[in-house]
């Protein structure tokens, strides 16, 4: 998201068409060491590429003038290196405002540990080291509010303390030395929206304008078992346009994306065999980008228990009664071996279990003339 002018904005540039500042501020480019360039753009279609032989210079003029009050100087940095001056503590001047050497109002350097040291007259505070982050794009604001300076880096507080330093009005210059004005400490990289502000536009952690937040990751993910499938489960992600399901063999990955932009919250998986364990986890996707994953789950699929078939078995005894039991096939064969293979007193009666109320029946083999089995359609 590109800046705009309000009240407080004293100096914005967008490098969109050129040097050109929003708040109608002149700058000129120093040494040839500045150019526009569409070879990376936080914002937009162009940034500013800095060669490491200059800057962006512009006049002083009075609403940089901030005496004790508040102020911002914050940007989007994508920082390749540049010529660490040595003689000031090995550093690259990123903003410089001095027309003498330690005449400096405001300045702000990287040095060779990637912190960020923000001066004011005789007042300094550096950041924790390590916060730069080359060959991408980072957020840096300068932040002065009722005198404690802060600064942040992609929103976070790295660095804060004492800047109550009263402020004149001074010459702006970003990229190099700004005395000199030519090679000497200047940096290689590109710049995007480069803004001033009169007000601290930010006295705790935030989201940077222009970043892009991803979506929150599903919870709550299940995965269910069946034969040849596996059923996935997982809690809904407002604002989601949809969800990638990614697969793994191996518990924690790496995972393999299964389906993509699948619109609600389940997913079959059919391409499994039955007997392997697989480890599922979903990501939440929107015009933003991807999440992180979900919580993992597991499932391993196998084959359903196959149904038994049921037969009625009818047996007519010498009191010409009957008997009737619905029966497993395997209960009514078990029946008939008992009936083919009984020869002897010691085998001659048989149980049926689980009549009524798992009671038992008792059917002696010489009391039996015939039986029939006949077969149970499958309702």
């Amino acid at each position: 998201m590109a800046y705009e002018v309000d009240q407080y904005t004293v100096s914005l540039l967008h490098f969109e068409d050129g040097i050109k500042d929003e708040t109608g501020k002149v700058w000129s480019i120093k040494n040839n060491g500045v150019a526009i360039t569409g070879t990376q753009a936080k914002v937009g279609n162009a940034s500013a590429y800095f060669s490491a032989v200059g800057g962006i210079f512009a006049d002083a003029t009075d609403d940089v003038a901030f005496n004790t009050g508040d102020f911002t100087i914050d940007f989007w940095l994508y920082l390749l290196g540049g010529n660490y001056n040595p003689s000031y503590g090995n550093v690259i001047t990123f903003f410089d405002s001095r027309s003498a050497p330690g005449t400096e109002p405001i300045a702000i350097f990287f040095n060779s540990n990637d912190s960020i040291i923000f001066n004011v007259p005789n007042k300094s505070i550096t950041s924790s080291a390590n916060v730069i982050i080359k060959n991408q794009w980072v957020h840096i604001a300068c932040v002065r509010n009722n005198g404690i300076g802060t600064i942040f880096v992609n929103g976070k507080s790295v660095g804060s303390g004492d800047l109550s330093s009263v402020i004149s009005k001074f010459p702006l210059y970003v990229g190099g030395d700004g005395n000199p004005r030519n090679s000497t400490g200047a940096m290689r990289g590109y710049l995007d929206e480069f803004r001033i502000s009169n007000i601290a536009r930010w006295t705790e952690d935030f989201t940077p304008p222009g970043t892009v937040v991803a979506p929150n990751a599903p919870t709550q993910l299940t995965a269910t078992p069946g034969d040849s499938q596996v059923t996935l489960n997982w809690a809904a992600v407002t604002g989601a346009t949809g969800y990638n399901v990614k697969r793994s063999t191996t518990a924690g990955g790496p995972y393999e994306t299964i389906a993509t932009s699948v619109s609600g919250a389940s997913y079959v998986d059919t391409n499994v065999v039955n007997g392997t364990t697989y480890y599922y986890v979903v990501t939440t996707i929107n015009a933003d980008g991807e999440s992180a994953n979900s919580n993992e789950a597991s499932a391993t699929p196998q084959a359903a228990p196959v149904e038994e078939g049921q037969g009625l078995l009818l047996i007519t005894l010498l009191d010409s009664s009957e008997r009737e039991y619905k029966l497993p096939i395997s209960k009514i064969n078990k029946f008939i071996q008992w009936i083919n293979q009984t020869t002897n007193i010691d085998n001659n009666c048989y149980t049926f279990d689980n009549i009524i109320d798992g009671s038992k029946e008792y059917l002696l083999y010489e009391k039996i003339i015939s039986f029939k089995v006949m077969p149970l359609s499958e309702e």
